[in-house]
């Protein structure tokens, strides 16, 4: 199965080429229920599925997928069977169809998806771009990421207002009824299906699969997700040797800090040496769409002393701005509001890559950079 997320602000309407899977850390471990996870794994035994993992709470407090017996490379960690999957729309469909299909879950009592829908982060414990507070929009301080958070803001408005009604799929009132909808509700549900659809090219599908959407990221996992291209199964495989007891990873791709940060409300371990934030990269194009199958080189820049005297001036204009931005909140104490620290800590460490970089190409130039 080839994984690609194409990301761009959203335009007045939002076409997906083809999505990545995006598995959410949450705010905290109070959020990400683990207290039903019996009636999920009932469930997924009851149709058919292999399940050879537990869920329970890592060291940093979040939900994750961990090895109930020992792996070799390409066991099968979980067969999930087609009939838990949750079908959220082509590959054409616009934005709103993942959106509403996820909300028509959650708002039907009887939904055959509830050990599923039970599972998913509670309102307070998922963070992307759709549902981040706008009060939290100059934090970005790019405004680059500070529109994205704006036009979703504007697009489940006018969604929920049936401004885009004569453009769509299905509208609000198709998919729901005539069940009450704030623009919470949008929110929460754009945000739960942003997160956790992944695609499948045979069927042309973007799909939902239980158990599988609880391992957590690691860069350089080599675990995979197979084809859904034959049975009733999406397999979930070991890449290697994993040891009983060990958590359960899955890769994202390369993740740079504010493209995760915005996807998956999570801040990826630490890199070194530190990667630029992906606006920050040299010839970043807001108006060009990231895929992960050709996201931007890891590479350092060189060039022509010329090149590289260019590029250390770019890099110190953005240095220079974000510290000389004055904060859009009041400061707060450390551990009392999960998305100001997520903010502050991603400013950090924006800064401390670019200080890097500037650095290194200093070095490179045989002279001394002032920051």
């Amino acid at each position: 199965m080839r994984r690609t997320f194409v990301w761009r602000s959203p335009p007045k309407r939002m076409r997906l080429a083809s999505l990545f899977l995006a598995l959410l850390v949450c705010h905290s471990a109070s959020s990400q229920p683990i207290d039903d996870i019996n009636e999920l794994f009932k469930w997924v035994l009851e149709l058919g599925g292999e399940i050879n993992a537990v869920v329970r709470h890592n060291k940093d407090g979040v939900r994750g997928l961990f090895a109930a017996k020992a792996f070799v490379e390409n066991d099968v960690i979980a067969a999930i069977p087609a009939a838990t999957i949750l079908n959220t729309g082509s590959f054409n469909d616009s934005f709103a169809v993942p959106t509403l299909t996820v909300l028509r879950e959650l708002k039907d009592r009887n939904s055959r998806f509830k050990p599923y829908v039970d599972m998913w982060p509670k309102p307070d414990g998922i963070l992307n771009s759709c549902n981040m507070d706008l009060k939290y929009a100059p934090m970005w301080k790019s405004a680059y990421w500070e529109k994205s958070v704006r036009d979703w803001e504007n697009h489940l408005k006018a969604l929920l207002n049936g401004d885009l009604d004569a453009d769509l799929e299905y509208t609000i009132k198709e998919m729901v009824g005539n069940d009450p909808v704030t623009l919470d509700d949008l929110k929460y549900a754009c945000a739960i299906s942003s997160t956790r659809y992944v695609s499948s090219l045979r069927r042309r599908r973007l799909i939902m699969a239980p158990i599988f959407d609880m391992a957590n990221h690691v860069r350089n996992c080599t675990s995979t997700l197979s084809a859904y291209d034959r049975g009733n199964y999406l397999y979930f495989m070991a890449g290697q040797e994993i040891k009983a007891g060990d958590e359960i990873c899955y890769s994202y791709g390369s993740l740079r800090d504010d493209y995760s940060v915005a996807h998956y409300g999570f801040l990826p371990a630490l890199e070194d040496p530190p990667l630029l934030s992906l606006v920050d990269m040299p010839g970043f194009d807001p108006d060009m769409p990231y895929s992960h199958e050709d996201a931007p080189s890891d590479d350092p820049f060189d060039g022509t002393p010329e090149e590289l005297q260019a590029e250390m001036a770019r890099l110190k204009g953005i240095y220079n701005v974000i510290k000389s931005t004055p904060d859009a909140l009041p400061p707060k104490p450390k551990g009392e509001d999960y998305v100001y620290d997520l903010m502050k800590d991603l400013e950090e460490r924006r800064l401390n890559s670019l200080a890097y970089e500037i650095q290194r190409i200093a070095g490179l130039l045989n002279v001394k950079a002032e920051l």
